[in-house]
């Protein structure tokens, strides 16, 4: 196997989230490539490894493998690699990943990583390790510490209970931007349009959904650039079992895009969540919770009143 991108500056992790923690590696690869006239790479896993190893365990997405690429390249990452057969990949013992993927394969010269960073078959491979075989094989380990917000660390799993718990303002401090939902627009019960306030239902597959209520956010089509629908709308975002009718099995995503007037099925919708404007409720008719959705439209136009969208 040929080094590809003799002498880079490599980076390997699921960069699940692409937090603060991770754009504060993602940062020194770029800056210390730039120093050395050199390539900054990442290589890392879709799906994550324990989707492919231990399904039944696997942590729900964050975000989607193209908007992780894309946000991998904002922060200037030059090559992302994602391995087409990861099965292989994580069947490698530690000192086989090194050898094979990081010196024969990549070329790397220095690798930087977060503390607490595991590789290989079983994860048995550490930094020490890492640094070891780099001392032997001919390249530098650079460990960043963590990023602490709020008294604790910054990780995916701390960003994910945020979310399970609804705290989605949280979580996006810690996201260093609002979290995002991606998914297509498809039927529902068309409830909402008959007492006024037509939804557009989304499906999202195995992305993370937050807690059940009601959130301020921004919605836009994606892929139809210059569309009326591709450009932000303020929105009022429901999730949850619709408890004021037939109560559903499975929490559902509806999204009220405010001022907007059109067709949506079929779509992608992306909604960036900004903050949680009430729980779930059971109201007494369609025309109570119709009066309260527009109640939650107002306040969501006042949260998001003097705001930037950031698409």
């Amino acid at each position: 196997m040929r080094q590809a991108w003799q002498g880079s500056v490599l980076s390997i992790g699921n960069f699940d989230g692409v937090h603060l923690g991770h754009q504060k590696i993602l940062g020194t690869v770029v800056e210390a490539a730039r120093r050395a006239g050199a390539k900054p790479v990442v290589f890392t896993f879709d799906p994550h490894p324990e989707a492919i190893l231990h399904p039944e365990h696997a942590p729900e997405r964050i975000l989607s493998c193209q908007r992780k690429l894309e946000l991998l390249a904002d922060l200037g990452i030059d090559v992302a690699i994602c391995p087409d057969g990861p099965l292989a990949v994580l069947a490698l013992s530690a000192e086989e990943f090194v050898r094979q993927i990081v010196v024969q394969g990549i070329g790397a010269a220095l690798v930087v990583e977060g503390p607490n960073f595991v590789f290989g078959r079983y994860g048995s491979g550490d930094d020490a390790l890492l640094r070891r075989l780099g001392a032997e094989l001919g390249f530098a380990l650079q460990v960043i510490p963590p990023v602490v917000v709020d008294g604790s660390d910054v990780s995916s799993t701390r960003i994910r209970q945020m979310l399970r718990a609804g705290r989605v303002a949280e979580a996006d401090r810690l996201l260093g931007r609002p979290f995002e939902y991606v998914g297509q627009v498809v039927h529902g019960r068309h409830l909402g349009r008959k007492f006024g306030f037509p939804t557009a239902n989304l499906q999202g597959g195995d992305f993370l959904i937050p807690a059940d209520g009601v959130y301020a956010g921004w919605a836009y089509v994606t892929g139809h650039p210059g569309d009326l629908a591709s450009r932000p709308w303020p929105a009022a975002i429901s999730v949850g079992r619709a408890p004021t009718f037939e109560e559903l099995p499975q929490p559902v995503v509806e999204v009220l895009l405010i001022g907007f007037e059109g067709e949506l099925y079929g779509r992608t919708l992306c909604l960036r969540f900004i903050d949680r404007l009430r729980e779930q409720k059971r109201f007494s008719s369609g025309e109570a919770l119709a009066e309260q959705v527009h109640r939650d439209c107002q306040a969501a136009r006042e949260l998001l009143a003097g705001r930037k969208p950031g698409f």
